[in-house]
């Protein structure tokens, strides 16, 4: 039983990368506990799982599609890595992703010429950036209430 639920972590491990916990529990479902935990480590053992590359290729893809470094942690945790906003900061840095740049792009949405009230649309886009992850400070910091006064 063991060789086939490793056969069917392979072909899991082919489609795309998983996390220790992740693979665990798709095995799991499929062959039970312990076939599951022959599985993992044996991936593990030879390599095929690393946690931490898994993590960083995941940040840097929610970083390139936008979403700020809350969202991705969370999404971390979730996902069984935990990990802290210094490491996505990191990431960032590391593949020159600017998150500003993302701010004042998704800002960009809630600027109204004409607009009835200015101060509501100023509140609307930091929720909206605050849901996509980012942090209140940063946001008010790269995005200013004057913007929004046209």
């Amino acid at each position: 039983m063991a060789d086939k639920s490793i056969s069917y972590a392979y072909k899991l491990l082919g489609m795309k990368d998983y996390f220790k916990s992740e693979l665990y529990e798709k095995v799991k479902n499929k062959f039970g506990e312990d076939s599951a935990e022959k599985a993992v480590e044996y991936m593990v053992l030879n390599g095929y799982i690393d946690d931490k590359k898994t993590a960083y290729n995941y940040a840097r893809s929610k970083l390139s599609a936008g979403y700020g470094p809350y969202y991705i942690t969370n999404k971390l945790y979730l996902k069984g890595y935990e990990a802290d906003i210094s490491f996505i900061e990191d990431i960032s840095f590391k593949e020159n992703i600017s998150m500003e740049e993302f701010i004042k792009k998704y800002s960009k949405r809630y600027i109204k010429k004409n607009s009835d009230d200015p101060y509501k649309d100023y509140i609307k886009c930091i929720n909206f950036l605050k849901n996509k992850g980012y942090s209140p400070a940063l946001v008010m910091q790269t995005i200013k209430k004057e913007d929004f006064i046209i």
